[in-house]
Protein backbone atom coordinates (compact mmCIF):
# COMPACT_ATOMS: atom_id res chain seq x y z
CA UNK A 1 0.00 0.00 0.00
CA UNK A 2 1.07 3.34 -0.78
CA UNK A 3 1.47 6.23 2.27
CA UNK A 4 -1.70 7.82 2.98
CA UNK A 5 -3.40 4.76 0.84
CA UNK A 6 -5.67 2.90 3.48
CA UNK A 7 -7.28 6.03 4.75
CA UNK A 8 -7.96 7.51 1.34
CA UNK A 9 -9.49 3.92 0.16
CA UNK A 10 -11.41 3.71 3.15
CA UNK A 11 -13.06 7.20 3.24
CA UNK A 12 -14.34 6.54 -0.84
CA UNK A 13 -15.34 3.40 0.25
CA UNK A 14 -17.68 5.23 2.76
CA UNK A 15 -18.59 7.91 0.41
CA UNK A 16 -19.36 6.20 -3.12
CA UNK A 17 -18.70 7.34 -6.75
CA UNK A 18 -21.12 6.28 -9.32
CA UNK A 19 -19.14 3.97 -11.90
CA UNK A 20 -17.09 5.86 -14.26
CA UNK A 21 -16.77 4.12 -16.80
CA UNK A 22 -14.29 6.30 -19.26
CA UNK A 23 -11.51 5.07 -15.88
CA UNK A 24 -12.16 1.75 -16.11
CA UNK A 25 -11.48 1.90 -19.73
CA UNK A 26 -8.53 3.87 -19.30
CA UNK A 27 -7.18 1.20 -16.96
CA UNK A 28 -7.67 -1.60 -19.23
CA UNK A 29 -6.03 0.40 -22.36
CA UNK A 30 -3.00 1.09 -20.11
CA UNK A 31 -2.92 -2.53 -18.85
CA UNK A 32 -3.11 -3.66 -22.65
CA UNK A 33 -0.58 -1.31 -23.82
CA UNK A 34 1.83 -2.34 -21.08
CA UNK A 35 1.53 -6.22 -21.98
CA UNK A 36 1.84 -5.07 -25.75
CA UNK A 37 -1.74 -6.65 -26.80
CA UNK A 38 -4.85 -4.53 -28.32
CA UNK A 39 -7.68 -5.41 -25.77
CA UNK A 40 -8.45 -6.16 -22.53
CA UNK A 41 -11.29 -6.50 -19.73
CA UNK A 42 -11.04 -5.92 -16.15
CA UNK A 43 -13.28 -8.84 -14.11
CA UNK A 44 -13.62 -8.82 -10.75
CA UNK A 45 -10.62 -11.24 -9.65
CA UNK A 46 -7.98 -13.52 -12.16
CA UNK A 47 -9.89 -17.00 -11.35
CA UNK A 48 -12.97 -15.27 -13.28
CA UNK A 49 -11.12 -14.22 -15.88
CA UNK A 50 -9.72 -17.91 -16.46
CA UNK A 51 -13.44 -19.16 -16.32
CA UNK A 52 -14.13 -16.66 -18.50
CA UNK A 53 -11.85 -17.14 -21.00
CA UNK A 54 -12.16 -21.15 -20.65
CA UNK A 55 -15.89 -20.74 -21.50
CA UNK A 56 -15.02 -18.44 -24.30
CA UNK A 57 -12.71 -21.68 -25.63
CA UNK A 58 -15.84 -23.86 -25.36
CA UNK A 59 -14.20 -26.22 -22.65
CA UNK A 60 -16.80 -28.64 -21.23
CA UNK A 61 -17.78 -32.19 -20.62
CA UNK A 62 -14.75 -34.51 -22.62
CA UNK A 63 -12.08 -31.55 -22.56
CA UNK A 64 -9.02 -31.84 -21.14
CA UNK A 65 -6.81 -28.62 -19.61
CA UNK A 66 -3.42 -28.88 -19.18
CA UNK A 67 -2.00 -27.36 -15.93
CA UNK A 68 1.39 -27.08 -14.57
CA UNK A 69 1.78 -30.25 -11.82
CA UNK A 70 2.69 -26.95 -9.36
CA UNK A 71 0.09 -24.39 -9.66
CA UNK A 72 -2.90 -23.04 -6.91
CA UNK A 73 -5.32 -26.32 -6.61
CA UNK A 74 -8.29 -24.12 -6.97
CA UNK A 75 -7.57 -23.45 -10.76
CA UNK A 76 -8.54 -27.31 -10.78
CA UNK A 77 -11.75 -27.16 -9.49
CA UNK A 78 -12.45 -24.07 -11.82
CA UNK A 79 -12.00 -26.33 -14.90
CA UNK A 80 -13.40 -29.29 -12.85
CA UNK A 81 -16.78 -27.14 -12.79
CA UNK A 82 -16.96 -26.69 -16.38
CA UNK A 83 -16.93 -30.53 -16.66
CA UNK A 84 -13.62 -30.75 -17.78
CA UNK A 85 -10.74 -32.66 -16.69
CA UNK A 86 -7.47 -30.96 -15.10
CA UNK A 87 -4.43 -33.24 -16.31
CA UNK A 88 -1.18 -31.85 -14.53
CA UNK A 89 2.17 -32.00 -16.85
CA UNK A 90 5.99 -31.84 -14.52
CA UNK A 91 7.93 -28.76 -14.01
CA UNK A 92 11.48 -27.88 -14.20
CA UNK A 93 14.10 -28.58 -11.45
CA UNK A 94 15.28 -25.39 -11.71
CA UNK A 95 13.29 -22.98 -13.27
CA UNK A 96 9.99 -24.51 -11.43
CA UNK A 97 8.22 -23.71 -14.53
CA UNK A 98 6.03 -25.95 -16.79
CA UNK A 99 8.42 -28.22 -18.96
CA UNK A 100 7.49 -28.08 -22.21
CA UNK A 101 8.89 -31.61 -22.92
CA UNK A 102 6.35 -32.92 -19.88
CA UNK A 103 3.40 -31.21 -21.59
CA UNK A 104 4.04 -32.69 -24.97
CA UNK A 105 3.41 -35.64 -23.18
CA UNK A 106 0.69 -34.73 -21.89
CA UNK A 107 -1.31 -34.21 -25.09
CA UNK A 108 -4.23 -36.44 -26.63
CA UNK A 109 -6.98 -35.65 -29.04
CA UNK A 110 -9.03 -34.50 -26.20
CA UNK A 111 -6.74 -31.39 -24.72
CA UNK A 112 -8.37 -28.13 -25.30
CA UNK A 113 -6.14 -25.96 -24.20
CA UNK A 114 -2.68 -25.64 -21.80
CA UNK A 115 -2.76 -23.27 -18.78
CA UNK A 116 0.99 -21.55 -18.83
CA UNK A 117 2.16 -20.54 -15.22
CA UNK A 118 5.20 -17.64 -14.96
CA UNK A 119 5.81 -19.08 -11.55
CA UNK A 120 6.50 -16.57 -9.32
CA UNK A 121 7.02 -14.02 -11.53
CA UNK A 122 9.45 -15.94 -13.53
CA UNK A 123 8.67 -16.68 -17.08
CA UNK A 124 8.42 -20.55 -18.23
CA UNK A 125 9.38 -21.00 -21.68
CA UNK A 126 6.47 -19.68 -23.02
CA UNK A 127 7.63 -19.68 -26.87
CA UNK A 128 8.30 -23.33 -26.99
CA UNK A 129 4.82 -24.17 -25.26
CA UNK A 130 3.19 -21.79 -27.65
CA UNK A 131 5.02 -23.82 -30.20
CA UNK A 132 4.02 -26.89 -29.43
CA UNK A 133 0.23 -26.15 -28.77
CA UNK A 134 0.15 -24.38 -32.34
CA UNK A 135 1.28 -27.19 -33.84
CA UNK A 136 -1.00 -29.51 -32.20
CA UNK A 137 -4.07 -26.79 -32.69
CA UNK A 138 -4.19 -26.12 -28.92
CA UNK A 139 -4.85 -22.41 -27.64
CA UNK A 140 -2.58 -21.42 -24.74
CA UNK A 141 -3.61 -19.16 -21.47
CA UNK A 142 -1.00 -17.96 -19.86
CA UNK A 143 -1.33 -17.35 -15.57
CA UNK A 144 0.01 -14.35 -15.29
CA UNK A 145 -1.66 -13.60 -11.93
CA UNK A 146 2.53 -13.25 -10.84
CA UNK A 147 3.89 -11.23 -13.97
CA UNK A 148 2.64 -8.34 -14.78
CA UNK A 149 5.58 -6.54 -15.03
CA UNK A 150 7.62 -9.50 -16.71
CA UNK A 151 9.38 -10.00 -19.98
CA UNK A 152 10.23 -13.22 -21.80
CA UNK A 153 12.82 -12.24 -24.68
CA UNK A 154 12.03 -8.61 -24.11
CA UNK A 155 8.60 -9.05 -24.58
CA UNK A 156 5.93 -9.03 -21.46
CA UNK A 157 4.19 -11.86 -20.56
CA UNK A 158 1.00 -11.95 -21.31
CA UNK A 159 1.52 -11.00 -24.92
CA UNK A 160 2.08 -15.09 -26.30
CA UNK A 161 -0.98 -17.14 -25.75
CA UNK A 162 -4.54 -16.76 -27.03
CA UNK A 163 -5.22 -15.04 -23.73
CA UNK A 164 -3.88 -14.16 -20.42
CA UNK A 165 -5.27 -13.26 -17.08
CA UNK A 166 -3.55 -11.22 -14.23
CA UNK A 167 -4.54 -11.09 -10.42
CA UNK A 168 -4.64 -7.71 -8.68
CA UNK A 169 -5.02 -9.10 -5.11
CA UNK A 170 -3.19 -7.40 -1.98
CA UNK A 171 -0.16 -8.92 -2.60
CA UNK A 172 0.04 -8.76 -6.40
CA UNK A 173 3.04 -6.57 -8.35
CA UNK A 174 -0.05 -4.46 -8.89
CA UNK A 175 -2.28 -4.26 -5.55
CA UNK A 176 -6.32 -2.89 -6.67
CA UNK A 177 -7.19 -4.55 -3.60
CA UNK A 178 -9.09 -7.54 -5.60
CA UNK A 179 -9.63 -7.91 -8.88
CA UNK A 180 -8.10 -8.81 -12.05
CA UNK A 181 -7.19 -8.06 -16.40
CA UNK A 182 -7.78 -10.44 -19.33
CA UNK A 183 -5.75 -9.51 -21.95
CA UNK A 184 -5.89 -10.80 -25.90
CA UNK A 185 -5.76 -10.09 -29.44
CA UNK A 186 -9.09 -12.05 -29.25
CA UNK A 187 -11.29 -8.76 -29.95
CA UNK A 188 -14.50 -11.59 -29.62
CA UNK A 189 -13.16 -12.76 -25.98
CA UNK A 190 -12.90 -9.30 -24.66
CA UNK A 191 -16.45 -8.11 -26.25
CA UNK A 192 -17.82 -11.50 -24.65
CA UNK A 193 -16.57 -10.55 -21.18
CA UNK A 194 -17.75 -7.15 -21.02
CA UNK A 195 -20.76 -7.91 -22.38
CA UNK A 196 -20.90 -11.11 -19.33
CA UNK A 197 -20.20 -8.66 -16.65
CA UNK A 198 -22.22 -5.58 -17.73
CA UNK A 199 -24.66 -6.02 -15.23
CA UNK A 200 -22.36 -7.16 -12.37
CA UNK A 201 -23.27 -4.75 -8.81
CA UNK A 202 -21.18 -2.25 -8.21
CA UNK A 203 -20.39 -2.97 -4.38
CA UNK A 204 -16.80 -1.65 -2.49
CA UNK A 205 -17.27 -3.52 0.64
CA UNK A 206 -15.08 -6.19 0.07
CA UNK A 207 -12.75 -3.64 -1.00
CA UNK A 208 -12.75 -1.96 2.29
CA UNK A 209 -12.90 -5.45 4.17
CA UNK A 210 -9.52 -6.16 1.93
CA UNK A 211 -7.59 -2.59 3.33
CA UNK A 212 -8.73 -3.25 6.84
CA UNK A 213 -7.71 -6.77 6.50
CA UNK A 214 -4.61 -5.90 5.27
CA UNK A 215 -4.08 -2.46 7.88
CA UNK A 216 -4.55 -5.40 10.74
CA UNK A 217 -2.42 -7.58 9.58
CA UNK A 218 0.24 -4.94 9.32
CA UNK A 219 -0.37 -4.12 12.62
CA UNK A 220 -0.27 -7.87 14.38
CA UNK A 221 2.76 -8.69 12.64
CA UNK A 222 4.49 -4.80 13.25
CA UNK A 223 3.78 -5.61 16.94
CA UNK A 224 4.98 -8.93 17.30
CA UNK A 225 1.04 -9.45 18.32
CA UNK A 226 0.88 -12.15 15.05
CA UNK A 227 3.55 -14.39 16.03
CA UNK A 228 0.61 -17.00 17.57
CA UNK A 229 -1.12 -17.20 14.46
CA UNK A 230 1.99 -17.54 12.50
CA UNK A 231 3.25 -20.50 15.17
CA UNK A 232 -0.18 -22.33 14.61
CA UNK A 233 0.32 -22.05 10.51
CA UNK A 234 4.04 -23.10 11.15
CA UNK A 235 2.84 -26.01 13.18
CA UNK A 236 1.50 -29.27 11.40
CA UNK A 237 -1.19 -30.01 13.95
CA UNK A 238 -2.57 -26.37 13.93
CA UNK A 239 -2.07 -25.32 10.65
CA UNK A 240 -5.91 -26.17 9.25
CA UNK A 241 -7.07 -24.70 11.88
CA UNK A 242 -4.96 -21.52 11.50
CA UNK A 243 -5.87 -21.86 7.47
CA UNK A 244 -9.86 -21.51 8.70
CA UNK A 245 -9.23 -18.68 10.52
CA UNK A 246 -7.40 -16.46 8.12
CA UNK A 247 -10.39 -17.39 5.69
CA UNK A 248 -13.08 -16.36 7.75
CA UNK A 249 -10.81 -13.14 8.36
CA UNK A 250 -10.11 -12.79 4.45
CA UNK A 251 -13.67 -12.84 2.84
CA UNK A 252 -13.94 -13.77 -0.50
CA UNK A 253 -15.62 -11.49 -2.85
CA UNK A 254 -18.92 -12.33 -4.45
CA UNK A 255 -18.62 -13.95 -7.74
CA UNK A 256 -20.19 -11.70 -9.55
CA UNK A 257 -19.37 -8.35 -8.10
CA UNK A 258 -18.12 -5.70 -11.02
CA UNK A 259 -14.41 -4.40 -10.68
CA UNK A 260 -15.08 -0.96 -9.90
CA UNK A 261 -13.21 2.50 -11.14
CA UNK A 262 -12.33 3.40 -7.92
CA UNK A 263 -9.79 -0.52 -8.08
CA UNK A 264 -9.19 1.28 -11.61
CA UNK A 265 -7.76 4.32 -10.44
CA UNK A 266 -5.61 2.65 -7.86
CA UNK A 267 -4.66 0.74 -10.47
CA UNK A 268 -3.45 3.53 -12.61
CA UNK A 269 -1.00 4.78 -10.04
CA UNK A 270 0.68 2.23 -9.24
CA UNK A 271 1.41 0.55 -12.95
CA UNK A 272 3.44 3.85 -12.89
CA UNK A 273 5.65 2.68 -10.32
CA UNK A 274 5.61 -0.91 -11.40
CA UNK A 275 9.03 -0.90 -13.56
CA UNK A 276 10.75 0.87 -10.55
CA UNK A 277 9.51 -1.17 -7.49
CA UNK A 278 10.83 -4.60 -9.51
CA UNK A 279 13.78 -3.59 -10.61
CA UNK A 280 14.37 -2.56 -6.57
CA UNK A 281 13.49 -6.37 -5.80
CA UNK A 282 15.50 -7.60 -8.83
CA UNK A 283 18.32 -5.85 -6.77
CA UNK A 284 17.53 -6.96 -3.59
CA UNK A 285 17.19 -10.82 -5.26
CA UNK A 286 20.44 -10.63 -6.54
CA UNK A 287 21.89 -10.01 -2.86
CA UNK A 288 20.12 -12.66 -1.38
CA UNK A 289 21.33 -15.04 -4.03
CA UNK A 290 24.65 -14.01 -3.26
CA UNK A 291 24.29 -14.45 0.31
CA UNK A 292 22.73 -17.90 0.62
CA UNK A 293 24.98 -21.02 0.76
CA UNK A 294 25.38 -22.84 -2.04
CA UNK A 295 23.44 -25.71 -0.82
CA UNK A 296 20.29 -23.75 -1.05
CA UNK A 297 19.15 -23.18 -4.64
CA UNK A 298 16.94 -20.47 -5.30
CA UNK A 299 14.80 -20.59 -8.61
CA UNK A 300 16.65 -20.02 -11.65
CA UNK A 301 15.49 -17.28 -13.85
CA UNK A 302 16.46 -17.57 -17.60
CA UNK A 303 19.33 -14.81 -18.98
CA UNK A 304 17.07 -13.64 -21.37
CA UNK A 305 14.28 -13.45 -19.05
CA UNK A 306 12.92 -10.90 -15.82
CA UNK A 307 11.00 -11.70 -13.34
CA UNK A 308 8.90 -9.88 -11.00
CA UNK A 309 10.26 -11.61 -8.11
CA UNK A 310 6.71 -11.76 -6.60
CA UNK A 311 8.16 -14.82 -4.31
CA UNK A 312 11.62 -15.69 -3.58
CA UNK A 313 11.43 -19.52 -3.35
CA UNK A 314 14.79 -21.37 -2.89
CA UNK A 315 14.73 -25.15 -2.49
CA UNK A 316 16.16 -26.51 0.66
CA UNK A 317 18.51 -29.63 0.76
CA UNK A 318 16.33 -30.40 4.02
CA UNK A 319 12.52 -30.63 4.61
CA UNK A 320 10.98 -27.18 4.55
CA UNK A 321 8.47 -27.85 7.44
CA UNK A 322 11.10 -27.94 10.49
CA UNK A 323 13.44 -25.41 8.77
CA UNK A 324 10.74 -22.73 8.33
CA UNK A 325 10.20 -23.10 12.49
CA UNK A 326 13.10 -22.60 13.52
CA UNK A 327 12.96 -19.28 11.29
CA UNK A 328 10.02 -17.94 13.08
CA UNK A 329 11.53 -18.53 16.65
CA UNK A 330 14.25 -16.37 15.42
CA UNK A 331 12.01 -13.80 14.00
CA UNK A 332 11.66 -14.53 9.98
CA UNK A 333 7.83 -15.64 8.49
CA UNK A 334 8.45 -18.33 5.59
CA UNK A 335 6.22 -19.89 3.39
CA UNK A 336 5.92 -23.48 2.62
CA UNK A 337 4.33 -26.54 0.90
CA UNK A 338 0.78 -24.83 -0.21
CA UNK A 339 1.65 -21.73 0.91
CA UNK A 340 3.66 -21.44 -1.86
CA UNK A 341 2.04 -23.87 -4.44
CA UNK A 342 0.08 -27.14 -4.72
CA UNK A 343 1.18 -30.50 -5.70
CA UNK A 344 -1.82 -30.96 -8.29
CA UNK A 345 -0.47 -33.93 -9.67
CA UNK A 346 -1.04 -35.58 -5.86
CA UNK A 347 -4.03 -33.78 -5.74
CA UNK A 348 -5.16 -35.50 -9.21
CA UNK A 349 -3.78 -38.79 -8.19
CA UNK A 350 -0.77 -38.64 -11.02
CA UNK A 351 2.20 -40.53 -9.95
CA UNK A 352 4.24 -39.63 -12.94
CA UNK A 353 5.32 -36.03 -11.87
CA UNK A 354 8.67 -36.73 -9.45
CA UNK A 355 9.98 -33.24 -9.73
CA UNK A 356 7.17 -31.27 -8.38
CA UNK A 357 6.55 -34.58 -5.69
CA UNK A 358 10.81 -33.81 -4.60
CA UNK A 359 10.27 -29.39 -5.19
CA UNK A 360 7.10 -29.47 -2.51
CA UNK A 361 8.62 -30.94 0.13
CA UNK A 362 11.78 -28.70 -0.03
CA UNK A 363 10.45 -24.99 -0.87
CA UNK A 364 10.49 -22.14 0.69
CA UNK A 365 9.62 -18.65 0.10
CA UNK A 366 11.70 -16.30 2.03
CA UNK A 367 10.75 -12.33 2.52
CA UNK A 368 10.88 -10.73 -0.52
CA UNK A 369 8.71 -7.03 -1.10
CA UNK A 370 8.61 -3.28 -1.70
CA UNK A 371 10.96 -2.08 0.70
CA UNK A 372 12.71 -4.84 2.49
CA UNK A 373 15.50 -3.18 3.48
CA UNK A 374 19.51 -4.57 3.23
CA UNK A 375 19.62 -5.51 6.83
CA UNK A 376 17.13 -7.42 6.80
CA UNK A 377 17.91 -9.20 3.82
CA UNK A 378 21.48 -9.93 5.46
CA UNK A 379 19.87 -11.40 8.51
CA UNK A 380 17.52 -13.69 6.61
CA UNK A 381 20.64 -15.35 4.62
CA UNK A 382 22.66 -15.69 7.47
CA UNK A 383 19.70 -17.85 9.88
CA UNK A 384 18.65 -19.63 6.84
CA UNK A 385 22.50 -20.55 5.72
CA UNK A 386 22.34 -21.46 9.93
CA UNK A 387 19.32 -23.79 10.16
CA UNK A 388 18.63 -24.82 6.89
CA UNK A 389 21.38 -26.50 5.92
Amino acid sequence: MDPGEPAEVLNRCRNPRPQDADVIARWEKAVADHVGVPHAAGVNSGRRGMTLILEHLGVGSGDEVIVPAYTLKDLIGLIEGLGAKAVPADIEAETLNLSPEACARRITPQTKAILALHAFGSPCRIDEIVSLADGHGIPVIEDCAHSLGATFKGEQTGSFGRAAFFSFETTKPVNTFGGGMVVSRDAGLIERIHASTADDPVDSSPIEGKVRATKTENLLFATGLGFPFLYLLASPSFKALAGRLYRRFQHAPPASIAYTSLQAEIGLKKLATLPGRIAERKDNAALLRTLLSPEIRTQRVAADCESTWYFFVALLPCGAGRVRKRLLMRGIDAGIADEIADDCAALLRYEDCPVVADVTDRAIALPMYDGISETAIRKVARVVNKVGT
